[in-house]
């Protein structure tokens, strides 16, 4: 199967007041001759012009995949159209929208390309030339001449023959379509009953998987409330411990807060023995000076009870001396 050849058009604008500027890009070009020097027709109304493509716009054939870019220049003034066809050589036409305003580029849009077979040698003869290379020139469309009266009658016959014919083949052609549309809907109802087949089972399959999956839930369920259970009992446990762990640390700190009152009571104590301590090894202190001076005092004082006693004896000797002056 071929493909027919596109055309992305990109731009179709006025370049210039009298030209005409076309780009864009080919594809499924293929063996297409497009080696023809290209040519734009243009139809505003019953005339059509011609515009040959500027020789140093072109960069070369159409290929695939590349942008193609040309611009077409007027040889008569330019006129508004609304039909337009660009002519690639002998085998390729491409039918353009109306053109853009001046420098305006359009959105990409993708335009089929027709392929025009070559014409009989005899009825090359008898059309005039349009070749691209000829010089572009205005030609108005004329209609065909009506056909003579006097050959009526006799085509009359003909026609009916070939319209009887011609009806014939239709009423054949539609029998045929006929039956491939019966063909089709047979193959298609098949197709239905195959496919209403496949969903039956279908769905049984996901009814089994369904129940296997609920009862597949199911134990999960009981698993995890069961995992629940225990861990809610293993919490409780783990509270009670917590408790009991308070109220012992709440019992230590007890302990400690009375040990440290009794610590605190025995520095006191200790304070106070100490002053006490100091007080006495100062009063013994003044004692043992208050012991030195009272040596001191006892020796003067046996010194004083020596002297008196020594005055005593000396006196009794005076006395008794006296005594016995007396006497004589």
């Amino acid at each position: 199967m071929t493909t027919s050849p596109t055309f992305e058009l990109r731009r179709f604008a006025w370049g210039m007041p009298d030209r005409l500027e076309v780009s864009g890009t080919f594809s499924d070009l293929g063996d297409t001759p497009a080696d023809g020097v290209p040519v734009l027709v243009v139809r505003a109304g019953d005339t059509v012009h011609r515009l040959p493509a500027v020789p140093d716009s072109l960069d070369g054939p159409p290929k695939d995949g590349r942008v193609w870019e040309a611009q077409f220049a007027w040889q008569d003034p330019p006129v508004a159209f609304g039909e337009a066809e660009l002519q690639l050589g002998a085998g390729l036409i491409v039918e353009l929208p109306e053109p853009g305003a001046k420098r305006r580029l359009v959105r990409p849009r993708v335009v089929k390309v027709r392929e025009v077979r070559a014409a009989p040698a005899d009825e090359a003869d008898s059309r005039p030339d349009t070749t691209p290379d000829s010089r572009p020139e205005t030609t108005p469309i004329k209609a065909d001449p009506p056909a003579p009266a006097d050959t009526a009658p006799e085509r009359a016959a003909p026609n009916a023959q070939a319209g009887s014919l011609g009806s014939q083949v239709d009423l054949l052609a539609a029998q045929e379509e006929v039956r491939e549309v019966q063909a089709s809907l047979q193959q298609a109802q098949a197709e239905l009953a195959r496919a209403h087949q496949d969903l039956q089972a279908e769905r049984e399959r996901r009814a089994g998987d369904g129940q296997r999956f609920r009862e597949g839930l199911a134990a999960v369920r009981g698993s995890a409330e069961q995992a629940l259970t225990d861990e809610q009992a293993k919490a409780s446990r783990l509270g009670t411990d917590l408790d009991e762990a308070k109220a012992a640390i709440e019992s230590q700190d007890a302990a400690l807060e009375t040990l440290r009152e009794q610590r605190e009571a025995a520095d006191a104590a200790r304070t106070q023995a100490e002053a006490k301590a100091k007080a006495l090894r100062e009063q013994v202190a003044k004692l043992e000076t208050a012991g030195k001076a009272t040596e001191r005092l006892r020796a003067e004082l046996d010194k004083a009870h020596g002297a008196v006693d020594q005055a005593r004896s000396d006196a009794e000797r005076l006395l008794s001396r006296l005594t016995s002056i007396r006497a004589k």
